[in-house]
C-alpha cells in the first residue's frame, strides 16, 4: 500500500516497484532529484515521466484517483491535490527538490465555471508559486508560450497575455524560475497534431485567412523532453528561453505539408482578412475540438511566433526533430492523430465533474490602493449590506465567522468561517462555506477568498466548491446570474473608489 499525507491509493505493486528503486538508488550512492509535477497527467507532463524514467523521482499532483489507477509508470508518486487549494498545494510539493508547471486552466474542473481562463490562471499561478516557497522549493520550471518581441502586453492576444502573467507572477517570489516558451508542441496525443490533422482530414478545400501567412515555430515533444532535461541537471538555465526544434514556417504551410504527409489533397483558398470569429468557427467545428480551447488559441495566431536565439534553442536545435517526423510520429497507419492515452479516464472525470453539480466562480477586480485582504472583505460585506437597503446583513464573531443574513441573524443565507490557512494573511482571505439557506452542505466544504496582487493592482475574489441547494435549473437562471451582476457591480464600486484616491493623490 502507497501512502501519503493528502490521499490513500492501494496498489502494493508500485510500493514495491518504488521500494526497488530506492535500494538501487541507495546502492548507487547517487542522489536523485525529486521532481513535482503539476499537470503530471497531460500530454507534455505524461511524456516527461515515461521518456525520463527512472531518472528523477517523480511527485504527480492530481485531483483524481482514476488518474492513479490509468498510469503505467510506476515510478510516479501520485498526490491528491487541488491546485485551486494552497494548503494542499504545499502539502503535495513536500519533499520536492524541484517543481515543474504545466497547467492551463482551459479544462472545466467544476460544472459551472463563472470567469475566463486568465483569471483562473492567475490564481492557479499564485497558489502554486506560494506553495512551493512554503514547501522549500528550490526551482521552478514554467512551460508557456511564444511571446512576440515587438509588442507590449496590453497588444497581446488574451491567450499570450495570460502566459505572459503567469511568468510574471511565477517570478514574484524568492524562488529561481526557469520559463521555456514554445509554440505548437507536436506528438502522438498532443492537442495541436489532433487539430491539425483534423482539419486537414475533414476540408478538402480549405479558405484560408490571413492569419495564416503569419509565421510560427513549432517543436516535438520529444525536443520538450530534451530541454525540460537539460534544465533539470542543471542549474545554468535561469529566466526565460525561447525553444523550438522546426524551422520557422507560416500556418499555411503548415497545413500543406501536413496534408502531404497524410496523402491528403488539401486546396486552399487565401482570403485578405483575418476572420477571427469564422476561424473559430471552423477550426473548433472541423478540428473537434470545444469552442473554449479553440477561441483563445486561434486568437493568438494573429501573431509571428518565432523563437529568438539562445543558448539552450542552440543546443535543442542540434539534433532536433524534424517536422516530418514529428508528423509521422503523431498518426496511424491510416493516417489519423493518435488519442492521448489518458483520453477515456478524462471524459469519466467530466461525467464526474457534471454529475457533483458544484460551481466556481472568480472575478478580477480593481484594487483600490494598498488595502489588505481583510479589509476588502469587510468592505464587501458592508457593501452588501448598503445595496440591498438592510435586507441582507453581515454578522461578524470573534472567532472570524461571517454569516450573510436575511434581515436577522437567525436567518443565515451563507454562513462561513475563517479558515486557519489565511487568518494572519494580509494578501489572502480565505472562508470555508458551512451552511445556510442557499447552500447544500458537503464534504470537502465549498471556500470563499479575497486575494489581492498589490503589484498589478488586482484584486481577485473567488468562490470554489460552493454546492447550491436550489435545484441545478433554478440556480443555473437565478443565483449564479445575480452572483456575478452583483460582483461586476462591486467591481465599478471599487474602480469609483480607486480613480478617486488617484485623484486626490495628485
Amino acid at each position: 500500500m502507497f501512502h501519503h499525507k493528502s490521499v490513500e491509493f492501494h496498489f502494493p505493486e508500485l510500493a514495491d516497484h518504488r521500494l526497488n528503486l530506492k535500494l538501487i538508488r541507495i546502492a548507487t550512492a547517487n542522489p536523485v532529484k525529486k521532481v513535482a509535477l503539476a499537470g503530471a497527467s497531460g500530454f507534455v507532463g505524461t511524456a516527461l515521466r515515461e521518456s525520463l524514467g527512472d531518472k528523477y523521482e517523480w511527485i504527480g499532483l492530481t485531483r483524481s484517483a482514476s488518474t492513479v489507477k490509468a498510469d503505467t509508470n510506476c515510478t510516479t508518486d501520485w498526490r491528491s491535490c487541488d491546485l485551486f487549494s494552497l494548503p494542499q498545494v504545499r502539502e503535495a510539493l513536500k519533499g520536492a527538490d524541484i517543481a515543474i508547471y504545466l497547467v492551463h486552466s482551459m479544462i472545466q474542473t467544476s460544472r459551472l465555471v463563472q470567469g475566463n481562463f486568465r483569471d483562473l490562471d492567475l490564481l492557479l499561478a499564485d497558489n502554486f508559486i506560494r506553495a512551493a516557497e512554503e514547501a522549500g522549493i528550490k526551482r521552478v520550471i514554467y512551460l508557456g508560450g511564444l511571446i512576440p518581441s515587438s509588442e507590449d502586453g496590453s497588444h497581446l492576444s488574451r491567450h499570450l497575455a495570460s502566459r505572459q502573467e503567469v511568468e510574471q507572477v511565477l517570478g514574484s517570489r524568492g524562488i529561481p524560475v526557469t520559463v521555456l516558451r514554445a509554440g505548437l508542441i507536436l506528438g502522438p496525443g498532443g492537442s495541436s497534431a489532433q487539430l491539425l490533422l483534423n482539419l486537414v482530414h475533414r476540408l478538402p478545400i480549405m479558405i484560408l485567412p490571413a492569419w495564416t501567412r503569419n509565421i510560427s515555430q513549432s517543436i516535438d515533444i520529444r525536443d520538450i523532453v530534451r530541454a525540460m532535461d537539460f534544465c533539470l541537471e542543471s542549474d545554468d538555465y535561469i529566466g526565460s528561453f525561447d525553444i523550438a526544434g522546426h524551422e520557422a514556417m507560416t500556418y499555411r504551410e503548415i497545413i500543406l505539408r501536413t496534408g502531404k504527409m497524410v496523402r491528403k489533397n488539401t486546396y486552399s483558398i487565401s482570403v485578405p482578412t483575418n476572420a477571427i470569429r469564422l476561424s473559430r468557427l471552423w477550426v473548433s467545428l472541423f478540428g473537434s475540438t470545444p469552442a473554449y480551447l479553440v477561441n483563445p488559441l486561434v486568437d493568438s495566431l494573429r501573431h509571428n511566433l518565432s523563437a529568438k536565439p539562445n543558448p539552450l534553442l542552440d543546443r535543442i536545435m542540434d539534433g532536433s526533430i524534424s517536422f516530418e517526423e514529428s508528423v509521422k510520429n503523431s498518426i496511424d497507419s491510416s493516417g489519423q492523430a493518435l488519442p492521448h492515452p489518458m483520453r477515456r479516464f478524462r471524459l469519466s472525470e467530466k461525467r464526474k465533474t457534471h454529475r457533483e453539480k458544484r460551481v466556481r466562480s472568480i472575478q478580477r477586480l480593481p484594487l483600490p490602493d494598498q488595502w489588505p485582504a481583510h479589509v476588502l472583505t469587510k468592505l464587501y460585506a458592508n457593501w452588501i449590506r448598503r445595496i440591498t437597503l438592510g435586507l441582507v446583513r453581515e454578522v461578524h464573531t470573534s472567532d472570524g465567522k461571517l454569516d450573510l443574513c436575511l434581515i436577522s441573524p437567525g436567518r443565515a443565507l451563507i454562513e462561513m468561517n475563517l479558515t486557519p490557512f489565511s487568518s494572519d494573511c494580509q494578501y489572502r482571505r480565505a472562508y470555508y462555506i458551512t451552511g445556510g439557506m442557499l447552500v447544500k452542505n458537503v464534504e470537502p466544504p465549498g471556500r470563499f477568498e479575497v486575494r489581492i496582487f498589490p503589484k498589478m493592482g488586482i484584486l481577485v475574489t473567488a468562490l470554489h466548491g460552493y454546492k447550491p441547494r436550489l435545484p441545478w435549473w433554478l440556480y443555473s437562471i437565478s443565483q449564479a446570474l445575480i452572483h456575478v451582476i452583483v460582483m461586476h457591480a462591486f467591481g465599478r464600486f471599487l474602480g469609483r473608489i480607486r480613480a478617486r484616491l488617484i485623484e486626490k493623490s495628485r
